[in-house]
């Protein structure tokens, strides 16, 4: 499990508006790179917070990001 690089992706798609983008327009593109495992991935392309949460995903970070998380 890759708790870090979970909150990592996280974090960008909170900061960073073109990786959102990009995220929204296909997650598993937008995840290639990234080092997480397939259960993580899998909870991404779902976009399912309770899962990530689980997998150790920021509580406050699944809330905050704008047009995925709550806002």
């Amino acid at each position: 499990m890759s708790r870090y690089e979970t909150n990592v992706v996280l974090y960008r798609l909170k900061k960073d508006p073109a990786f959102r983008d990009r995220f929204r327009a296909d997650p598993r593109q937008a995840l290639a790179d990234a080092d997480l495992t397939d259960e993580e991935r899998d909870a991404f392309v779902r976009w399912d917070a309770r899962r990530l949460n689980e997998l150790g995903g920021s509580l406050h970070l699944l809330l905050s990001i704008p047009g995925l998380g709550g806002h």
